[in-house]
């Protein structure tokens, strides 16, 4: 490239000798490197030897670089062919582009012109667009005589399969007739300028009331025609009646051999000789192939039976084939009649009664079906109910009704005979198993979770299977029938709450036992290991109730979630896990030892030394360690709790009933001058009182241990006040644990207090009685016996539960 004037550059032409040296340059370079190369091949004479090799691999060489060279030319040629194929429809598209940039230049060159005009424009378009549409009504109007002659035609045929394509015609005909008349009146046209067109719409008129009046009957064709369709479902129901009364009747016959195994199948040959047979025996395992002499000692005979799975397939076969029907008379029926008339209302009610009517017939022998028939025929209702749901029936029409012709004398529809059949059956079943749990779990001993706390495994058992029972009807429906079930379900938890709660009564886990692993003798107490472990039971049995209900909750239709009322069987377990813990509490305090020492407790020295309430506090202690363990830990705190009441209760009893003559005299009786023992005795009472609250402080909430604690302290209030006021007041606190405490015993204590008259005595005492008269009713508003607290003192005393002893002779 070179400069011309003024540095601009001069692009030259290429010189043609130029390419030319440039090859024969590299032809020269190739051939003195490949001369280089034969060269280092042959360097040595050894290599004279290779030669044949050599000139094979340089043969090879050669092929594959003509070859490589030649694809790559090929190559080359297609992408330029290509790009040369591209060019040419790259120019017809550039030129084509400028013939419609030219024709849009002339048609705006045209335009330009025609914007002053465009009123006119559209006034032109509106009159063509009218013009056009009077053509299309005119063309309607030269077609009325044939479409006229047409419907004619269909109705003169009576055939009633075109019966529906003669209403569409007709009503077409009405419709342009219609439409011809309200074009001339709007035109104010006459009679008279019609010509032949009015006396031809005349005609039509004529014609159209005649045929409406053919077959669009009045009123009573429509009441009579309601009344045949009815008698028609009913004849279609018929059959299917009649199968639904047939259950339990021979419907098949079943082949038993001598032996009573069922012949399943037999061959036989021309002579009617026996020569194979299949069977099975009662249990359904089939049995070996028989021999020839077996064959030829067989004997086969037929037996009439009733075959419920037979029957079903029939029945819901029929169920299945009419569901159908009412759903094309929605498709294809109703579409015949006019609107006025409902008619797809009126097969729905005619078929739906007849359906309840079947299914009431089917509910009056659902006990005698087995499960599984049960389930099917509910699945089928199930989905009937869907299918009217999807044609658009309200939910209220939906349910299945009392049929008027049914034999149920309750009224209660067939479908709810057999949800309530099926229910009654599972409520049966799990009332054995819960039973057969509950043996199990009081005949074995708990197991030691990884935690510590003791368990049986019926609650896992029990819950586990109640979901079964629920989860069989999750997949036939999540309305009614699972309402039910989950209705059933909660009577089912109340149930095993009652049995569990039998076992806290007196001969109740003996009794549990009866038939399963009873111990000889008929008597049988539960241990304090398995009272520990039906604490936590009743826990589990609690948050598994809550899962379940929540869970069915879940699966109800939002309409039916709310008549589920779950509240108070759940929290039932929790009540009863409270009973529990009360139990153990009872049968800490009837320990023997405890016994002995609550026998000492206000009576003798070792107490008034401080020895008694020790060693009572000690043993309690050494059974928290126990149920700190055994026990789930949000229960061992009311056990404690009850502990503690368990123990101001007893204490106040063994106070009231030892000191009834007075702390001076009680102290007397315990050795010292009368002034002395008195100190001795309230100094011991206050003693008590702190090493109660010191040792229940970390186990008892603390106001749940200040209003015990001040409860022993009115005790001691009672037994040493000298104001009648004081009196009153410790004997509210002493009541509130133990209503055995009468005023009586009141009286007795405050008779012999120093420096008390008969006046004070009486003041006190009628204080004191207003406050028992008021305890009593309220134990009886809220269900209590002032008894049941009587025997529980009893207890305390060293007697049985049951003991009408009282605390009268503590200490005697």
């Amino acid at each position: 490239m070179n400069k011309g004037k003024g540095g601009r550059p001069n692009i030259s032409k290429p010189d043609v000798g130029q390419p030319a040296e440039s090859i024969g340059q590299q032809a020269l370079e190739a051939k003195e490197a490949g001369l280089a190369d034969v060269a280092r091949l042959l360097a040595s004479p050894d290599d004279l030897a290779r030669l044949v090799q050599l000139r094979a691999e340089v043969s090879s060489k050669l092929t594959s670089a003509r070859s490589t060279l030649s694809s790559g030319a090929a190559a080359q040629i297609e992408a330029a062919k290509y790009g040369l194929q591209l060019l040419d429809k790259s120019h017809r598209h550039i030129a084509k582009l400028r013939q419609c940039i030219d024709k849009i230049d002339h048609l705006c060159a045209e335009c330009s012109t025609l914007v002053e005009n465009h009123e006119k424009i559209r006034a032109l378009s509106h009159a063509h667009a009218n013009v056009a549409q009077v053509l299309e009504e005119l063309g309607d109007i030269i077609d009325l005589p044939s479409r006229a002659a047409a419907v004619g035609d269909i109705l003169a045929s009576g055939d009633d399969g075109s019966f529906v394509a003669a209403f569409e015609g007709l009503t077409l005909l009405e419709g342009t007739a219609n439409n011809i008349k309200e074009a001339w009146r709007r035109n104010a046209k006459k009679k008279a300028d019609l010509g032949e067109l009015a006396q031809y719409l005349t005609q039509m008129d004529a014609h159209y009331i005649a045929t409406k009046a053919t077959y669009v009957r009045p009123r009573h064709y429509k009441e009579r025609l309601m009344l045949e369709m009815e008698a028609a479902a009913s004849r279609r129901f018929a059959p299917l009646q009649a199968l639904c009364g047939q259950h339990g009747q021979h419907n098949t016959k079943v082949k038993y051999d001598q032996d009573c195994n069922r012949v399943l199948t037999e061959a036989r040959d021309y002579l009617g000789t026996l020569t194979d047979v299949e069977r099975c025996d009662t249990s359904g395992r089939p049995l070996p192939g028989a021999t020839d002499a077996e064959l030829a000692m067989l004997q086969i005979r037929e037996e009439d039976v009733f075959d419920e799975g037979l029957w079903l397939e029939a029945l819901l076969g029929g169920f299945a084939a009419l569901e159908t029907e009412l759903a094309e008379a929605y498709d294809f029926v109703s579409p015949c009649f006019p609107p006025q008339y409902n008619m797809f209302d009126s097969i729905f009610q005619m078929y739906h009664v007849q359906f309840a009517q079947a299914l009431d017939t089917v509910g009056q022998v659902s006990p005698s079906l087995s499960t599984a028939g049960q389930l099917k025929l509910m699945q089928w209702v199930c989905g009937y109910q869907n299918t009217l749901r999807g044609l658009g029936m309200q939910e209220e029409l939906v349910g299945i009704p009392v049929a008027p012709l049914s034999a149920n004398s309750e009224g209660q529809p067939g479908f709810a005979l057999l949800v309530d059949s099926y229910t009654d059956r599972m409520e049966a079943t799990m009332t054995a198993w819960y039973k057969a749990i509950l043996a199990q779990d009081l005949a074995g001993q708990p197991q030691q979770m990884s935690d510590g706390t003791l368990r049986t495994p019926g609650v896992i058992d029990f819950f586990r299977m109640l979901n079964e029972q629920v989860s069989v009807l999750e997949e036939i429906s999540h309305g009614e029938v699972l309402l039910s079930a989950a209705r059933r379900s909660l009577k089912l938890m109340a149930n095993f709450v009652a049995a569990q709660q039998a076992l806290l009564t007196p001969g109740g886990a003996a009794a549990a036992l009866a038939g399963a692993s009873a111990p000889p003798g008929g008597k049988f107490e539960l241990n304090f290991e398995m009272v520990c472990a039906q604490i936590n039971n009743s826990v589990d049995c609690y948050n598994q109730s809550l899962e379940f209900t929540e869970h069915v909750q879940n699966l109800l239709d939002e309409g039916y979630r709310s008549e589920l009322d779950v509240e108070d069987t759940c929290r039932a377990f929790l009540d009863l896990a409270k009973a529990w813990a009360g139990r153990l509490v009872d049968m800490m305090y009837s320990d023997a030892g405890l016994l002995e020492l609550w026998r000492k407790m206000y009576t003798s020295s070792d107490w008034l030394a401080g020895t008694t309430t020790a060693t009572i506090l000690a043993t309690i202690g050494d059974y928290f360690n126990d149920i700190t363990t055994f026990v789930e830990p949000g229960f061992c705190k009311r056990v404690c709790e009850g502990s503690l009441e368990e123990y101001a209760r007893r204490a106040c009893s063994c106070a009231v009933t030892a000191l009834d003559k007075g702390v001076a005299a009680a102290g007397a009786t315990l050795g010292g001058a009368a002034a002395e023992a008195a100190d001795a005795v309230l100094t011991r009472l206050a003693q008590d009182e702190h090493e109660v609250q010191v040792f229940f402080e970390p186990l008892v909430p603390l106001d749940k241990l200040v209003k015990r604690v001040g409860q022993l302290a009115g005790l001691r209030e009672l037994l040493s006040s000298q104001d009648p006021d004081g009196v009153v007041m410790g004997y509210a606190a002493v009541l509130e644990l133990n209503p055995a405490i009468t005023p009586a015993m009141v009286e007795k204590m405050l008779v012999n207090r120093p420096g008390w008259n008969k006046l004070h005595v009486a003041d006190a005492s009628m204080h004191c009685r207003g406050l028992y008269g008021k305890a009593a009713k309220r134990q009886q508003r809220d269900g209590h016996l002032a008894a049941g607290s009587t025997a529980a003192a009893g207890a305390a005393g060293g007697g049985t539960a049951d003991s009408s002893k009282g605390w009268k002779l503590w200490g005697k």
